[in-house]
């Protein structure tokens, strides 16, 4: 499920920021899964149905909901581990390449790729070693 607010979640290693300039009427929470719009470049904060690739987590908010693409940017991290959420995970999803659905959100297929599970944490989080 996408979020509308900035989230805390847990991180090792967390490298390698990347400022990316944020499309036009976007706003990217802190914490979230960020996006290259397939058409424009700009970060995104939505998958496309698996069209736009992934470009880091957001290390802190970027408000462009007011502005024209390229007004602001957001730093990612394209690097490291970060616990994220979905379903019905189990211990045998570690080791598998897991997609984002949402700003939020991961799954087993069905998204953009993400990384690799590296820890099972419980049925609902994993934890995503980052493979951008």
């Amino acid at each position: 499920m996408a979020v509308t607010e900035n989230q805390l979640i847990t991180a090792r290693n967390p490298s390698n920021l990347v400022p990316i300039p944020v499309e036009a009427s976007t706003q990217i929470y802190e914490g979230t899964i960020v996006y290259y719009d397939a058409a424009t470049g700009y970060a995104v904060d939505d998958d496309n149905a698996g069209a736009n690739a992934v470009a880091g987590i957001a290390k802190a908010e970027s408000d462009n909901s007011g502005g024209s693409a390229g007004d602001t940017t957001v730093e990612v991290y394209q690097e490291g581990e970060f616990e994220l959420e979905g379903t019905g995970f189990t211990q045998a999803n570690v080791g598998d390449i897991m997609d984002g659905t949402d700003n939020y959100t991961i799954a087993t297929t069905g998204g953009s790729a993400v990384g690799r599970a590296t820890e099972f944490i419980s049925s609902t989080r994993l934890m995503v070693k980052l493979d951008i």
